[in-house]
């Protein structure tokens, strides 16, 4: 898979999905599988245009991700896209008219097919719609389709919605809407040694700041690096009985013992164990520990 800035010219015939695809959930599966499906069967490129900062920012919104530019592109080439082509989202995007937006793509890629969610928006004040697109591509004698809501009980499949899930904890109704579980992909930093003091050591990971949090707590994991995986279970947030409010994420990996620091590793997460609690001695809280261990090695993946 290769990435491009928007706007580099690319001399390759393309099959290419439309959107923002920041949680990159079953709507936005279904339609990058379009386009995906589309560039085998017609022996061309898929491409998905992305952006690669927090849009949420230039909106003045404070609105975390839920997958970072890095981790959507990690999910992108394991869907099989081709090309990545990576729109910054600042004052000067915002004020382009919908139709200089839809020039410069068209001068800069030779698109044989475009593929969108019903409710995609472009240009300035979010003008460009679907009606737009399919007219503007008629002209110019592209193939374009419009892909229907995904719904879930009868409502859209939504970022917004699965962000709710991930900050309330609800980590197995994320991830039926998400198509994999929700997931952190960082470096291991240092921590404070709390784990190794009790003979339990962990990996620490700190919060990216425009990354989506989940409820504090500890989690049933995985953990990923050098292609093995790993069952973990983690605790994200503070550490009370430590007397620390600092929020980070701590995991113990199973059956590891192998030093991360400085690593790239994936968490993924799959259901919530317990609340974060603050325990009178170091005893029950190891104690504890061991019981999320166990719940971690009982449970049905």
């Amino acid at each position: 898979m290769i990435v491009y800035d928007f706007g580099k010219k690319i001399n390759k015939e393309l099959a290419i999905a439309l959107g923002f695809f920041d949680s990159v959930h079953i709507g936005h599966r279904a339609v990058i599988g379009k386009a995906i499906g589309y560039a085998i069967n017609n022996h061309i490129k898929s491409a998905v245009i992305t952006y690669s900062n927090n849009p949420f920012v230039a909106l003045g919104k404070y609105q975390k991700l839920i997958f970072t530019f890095e981790e959507r592109l990690e999910k992108f080439e394991k869907l099989g896209v081709d090309i990545v082509i990576a729109q910054e989202f600042d004052q000067a995007y915002m004020q382009k008219d919908k139709s200089v937006f839809m020039d410069e793509l068209i001068n800069a890629y030779n698109i044989k097919y475009a593929v969108c969610g019903q409710d995609y928006r472009f240009g300035k004040g979010g003008q460009g719609d679907v009606k737009y697109l399919q007219n503007y591509f008629q002209k110019r004698n592209v193939k374009f389709e419009i892909l229907d809501f995904i719904k879930e009980n009868n409502l859209k499949v939504s970022s917004s919605s699965i962000r709710k899930l991930i900050e309330a904890g609800k980590m197995k109704k994320a991830q039926k809407l998400l198509g994999e579980p929700f997931s952190v992909m960082s470096v291991v930093t240092s921590g404070k040694g709390y784990g190794k003091s009790l003979g339990i050591p962990t990996v620490n990971l700190n919060f990216q700041s425009d990354k989506a949090r989940p409820r504090q707590g500890v989690y049933i994991t995985k953990t990923m690096f050098d292609g093995q995986s790993f069952l973990s279970i983690t605790n994200v947030g503070a550490k009370p009985t430590f007397s620390d409010s600092q929020e980070n994420i701590e995991t113990h990996i199973l059956d590891y013992d192998g030093d991360l620091y400085n690593r790239k590793i994936k968490i993924e997460f799959y259901d919530f164990l317990r609340p974060v609690k603050n325990f009178e001695t170091k005893e029950q809280l190891i104690s504890q520990i061991k019981s999320d261990i166990l719940a971690a090695k009982d449970y049905t993946f």
